[in-house]
């Protein structure tokens, strides 16, 4: 999976703390979610794209490999 978390973060200028206690999670979980190491509920990725003003689709890009 990518993310393109990083990139709309910045776009609100909020940080990794910011954005964690906005959606309720603990800081190192976004630092994960960045980096691709792990894949969200789809909860979790709907509040994600939600606090990030974009659709949860261009936030989270699954590939083909992803999904077998």
């Amino acid at each position: 999976m990518q993310t393109r978390m990083r990139e709309y973060r910045a776009r609100l200028s909020l940080t990794q703390e910011e954005l964690a206690r906005r959606v309720g999670v603990r800081r190192e979980t976004i630092v994960f979610l960045e980096k691709g190491k792990y894949n969200p509920s789809l909860r979790l990725a709907w509040r994600v794209a939600r606090e990030l003003e974009a659709p949860i689709e261009e936030v989270f890009v699954f590939g083909k490999e992803d999904l077998e």
